[in-house]
């Protein structure tokens, strides 16, 4: 194969990418592979963080596709940290593609012929070292803001209040704080009033959320949520959510939190109140409507989890085919008598006086829940023809995870080769002295945080390598399952009758009496006629 190489260019948002221009970065590539002789297959330009994995960006996954089908046998960047800012990605893709008989090419270091490259690596360690050290800055720096008595804000202020801001200089500008905006702050002390106490007109009885968001929607009051007006509901109707987002948020009683969460979008949970930052801002609300509103808040939930004794079979699982909401468990007592039905959602969120609600009419929940598990007695009537089906989830499982056992035995690999450098730099260090012992500990300081790192991402790796659905031990407990249930051998129970629908990923979409019911062993959705739908009483 001639010489044909790929040309990779990135630049992103992040603080370190300033200088890094496409342009730039292109020329300096082309007169980079014109030097060596390559013809320029393509020229392909990402816009995502270095902390993104290759494979994980739009681009770079272009770029292995294109790799994996011998497209060219060369990949030239302008320097490593266009590659990746993350030291495992960087070490991991560079070994994977040199194995694969891919030359890597940056045009600050010239042909990259190992992982192991000291150059490499050294390069690697720094964009990585550089990406952390900017964000512990910027973490410090709003902590430190916070720790000083000041708001940490972005994005839009919460509902009540607007920015208050600090001329920095330049035309640039820093919250610092919050004043109250006084015609919503009106809004949200009636909303606090009625959900602890009520009001005149329904006789002093607290309100539930859904009633204030009606009441207000009616008032045509402008409301905080985008979402309605991303589902045209309206800019004036409230939603249930708006409505208890501002009932839990203790901004409204004068304490503004920073750090609840932990991690990047919140992925590590919740931080505990100890150890969150705390801001005095000015209160809408005083302290005891506050704490009246917290108390009917957990009072409404325990009564709700005690009135939840019904357990709906397709919960989570059913669509209306009207307006793809979801569908939600619902029970009527009808002369002392209670049923069980399956309705809209919408119906339960929307003001049938102040908008358009869906006319789709509710279904019995044991029509609809009978007619689906006949649907999937069908299915695996066939043994043998429903484990080959599921052999063939499993192995399209185990091909969509491919990459990561690719990726996992890179990292596997690469930790031995960090672990055999320790071992080294160890026995030197005992001989070492004076300039030397020290040039040594930072090596030593660089091989432990790069450990640390590889072993993150192998667990990370063993993890989700774990988590797969179609295991033998699950597709054999499906298979046992299947034979109690078909000789009868077993009353099913609803748990087992919820396991297996969960397994088969069953959905169900209803529509005009018709319900559409799709599961992984099918092929399509086959639509079932509710009203003629038979044996909806007997027990399966």
């Amino acid at each position: 194969m001639s010489k044909q190489a790929i040309l990779y260019t990135r630049v992103s948002t992040d603080p370190q990418d300033k200088g890094y221009s496409p342009e730039t970065q292109l020329q300096a590539c082309r007169n980079y592979a014109e030097r060596l002789g390559y013809a320029i297959v393509a020229e392909l330009q990402d816009t995502h963080s270095g902390a993104t994995p290759i494979a994980e960006r739009p681009t770079g996954k272009e770029l292995v596709a294109m790799l994996k089908r011998r497209d060219a046998n060369a990949v030239i960047v302008y320097c490593v940290d266009r590659l990746s800012r993350d030291i495992v990605d960087l070490l991991a893709t560079v070994r994977d593609w040199i194995r694969s008989g891919v030359e890597v090419h940056t045009c600050d270091i010239g042909r990259i012929k190992s992982e192991l490259d000291i150059v490499l690596v050294i390069k690697g360690w720094q964009g990585s070292d550089e990406r952390e050290k900017i964000r512990e800055r910027t973490s410090r720096g709003r902590n430190g803001k916070a720790q000083s008595g000041k708001v940490v804000g972005s994005g839009k202020p919460r509902y009540g209040y607007r920015y208050v801001y600090q001329e920095m200089g330049s035309g640039k500008r820093t919250v610092i704080g919050l004043a109250i905006v006084d015609a919503e702050a009106h809004i949200v002390k009636l909303i606090f009033r009625w959900y602890a106490y009520g009001n005149a007109v329904n006789g002093y009885k607290p309100m539930p959320a859904l009633g204030i968001a009606r009441r207000l929607s009616e008032m045509q009051t402008l409301s905080p949520d985008k979402r309605n007006i991303a589902r045209e509901r309206g800019p004036h109707i409230w939603s249930q959510t708006a409505v208890l987002r501002i009932l839990q948020d203790e901004v409204y009683a004068g304490v503004y939190r920073y750090g609840k969460l932990i991690g990047k979008n919140g992925r590590g949970g919740n931080r505990p109140t100890g150890e969150q930052i705390t801001v005095s801002v000015p209160a809408i609300i005083d302290r005891d409507l506050w704490r009246a509103a917290q108390e009917r808040r957990a009072y409404n939930k325990l009564m709700s989890q005690r009135n939840c004794k019904h357990e709906y079979l397709l919960r989570g699982m059913g669509t209306c085919g009207a307006c793809q909401y979801s569908f939600l468990g619902d029970t009527r007592i009808v002369r002392g008598k209670r049923y069980f039905y399956y309705h809209c959602s919408q119906n339960s969120h929307r003001f049938p006086t102040l908008e358009t609600i869906c006319r789709q009419k509710a279904v019995r929940a044991e029509v609809l829940e009978c007619a689906v598990w006949d649907y999937i007695l069908k299915q695996w009537r066939d043994a043998k023809d429903f484990e080959c089906k599921l052999r063939i989830l499993q192995q399209d499982e185990l091909d969509s995870l491919q990459p990561k056992r690719e990726r996992l035995e890179a990292v596997l690999s690469l930790i031995a080769d960090c672990e055999r450098e320790a071992l080294d730099t160890a026995h030197a260090m005992k001989r070492a002295r004076g300039v030397v012992s020290q040039k040594l500990e930072r090596e030593q300081e660089e091989i432990n945080e790069r450990h640390e790192a590889l072993t993150m991402e192998r667990d990370e790796l063993l993890l989700a390598l774990d988590s797969r659905r179609y295991t033998e031990k699950r597709i054999a407990a499906a298979l046992r399952t299947r034979e109690d249930v078909v000789t009868g051998l077993d009353a099913t129970t609803f748990e087992d009758k919820r396991r297996i629908l969960e397994f088969l990923r069953v959905q169900v979409t209803v529509r005009d009496g018709t319900a559409w019911v799709a599961c992984v062993v099918a092929a399509e959705a086959v639509p079932i006629d509710l009203h003629t739908s038979t044996n909806t009483r007997r027990d399966r």
